[in-house]
């Protein structure tokens, strides 16, 4: 619709959006914004790390890093954050791209407590232990194999961007 026909609709177009932001004491940046007008809180987390940031023929490593985000943590086993997010009814996931990495829950509002500290927990001390990487190492391994570079009209022009 063009400002015009909107105007003559009578629809309003005062249409905002509360949004705050904030700096913790350790750099964390949060950015809230409240909707009560659904059950649910999402829970968003970025790092400020993607594709760009590998040298070239280390293609991966963040992609890497992201899945062993998934593989536990200090106070939750591998399976256990999958198993808090899905058990109160919410969905969870997580992506590389070429600036950053996210890692991302919407869950019903009386989770957000939980998942506010499940993530913190992962932020802190993930598991890095060497049976996860040799795993995940793989498993990323054949995520480009299959999705990037055996693709017959073009790949992801990631691979080549650093």
């Amino acid at each position: 619709m063009t400002p015009e026909t909107v105007a003559e609709t009578g629809l309003s177009t005062d249409f905002t959006v509360d949004v705050s932001y904030h700096e913790l004491d350790n750099g964390l940046r949060v950015v809230l914004s409240e909707d009560a007008s659904v059950p649910t809180a999402t829970v968003a987390v970025y790092y400020g790390v993607g594709f760009r940031n590998e040298p070239r023929g280390r293609t991966g490593f963040a992609h890497l890093f992201e899945h062993l985000m998934f593989a536990g943590s200090e106070n939750l086993p591998h399976g256990a954050f999958d198993t808090l997010i899905y058990g109160s009814g919410g969905v969870n996931n997580g992506s590389t791209r070429y600036d950053f990495t996210n890692y991302f829950e919407v869950v019903p509002s009386n989770a957000l407590n939980a998942v506010l500290w499940a993530e913190a927990d992962r932020m802190r001390a993930p598991n890095l232990d060497e049976a996860q990487l040799d795993n995940q190492r793989e498993v990323v391994r054949n995520e480009v194999f299959v999705n990037v570079i055996n693709q017959p009209y073009g790949g992801w022009i990631w691979i080549d961007l650093p």
